[in-house]
């Protein structure tokens, strides 16, 4: 799960629980939740687009979020299959 970067500017957070958000790479998360920005030495786990962003802007004047939706998998990616044989 990428870590995405969003311009704020205000005093009030962009971010809204199970609201959309629009990430400075552009793409647009269904539901973010904010978090604490990661450690420097984790910058892996943030999207390489807003990394670059945040470098050229040295970090200021951003939030850190996650997508909170299920909704940009793929059918099945990441979850067991059902079966009713074994849920009985």
């Amino acid at each position: 799960m990428a870590v995405h970067f969003i311009h704020d500017l205000g005093q009030e957070s962009l971010i809204k629980p199970y609201a959309p958000a629009e990430a400075v790479c552009g793409r647009r998360l269904r539901q973010a939740h904010e978090v604490v920005a990661p450690e420097p030495d984790a910058e892996s786990e943030v999207c390489p687009e807003c990394l670059s962003w945040a470098r050229r802007n040295r970090y200021q004047d951003r939030r850190c979020a996650v997508e909170m939706s299920a909704a940009g998998l793929e059918p099945g990616a990441g979850a067991a299959p059902y079966s009713a044989e074994t849920d009985a």
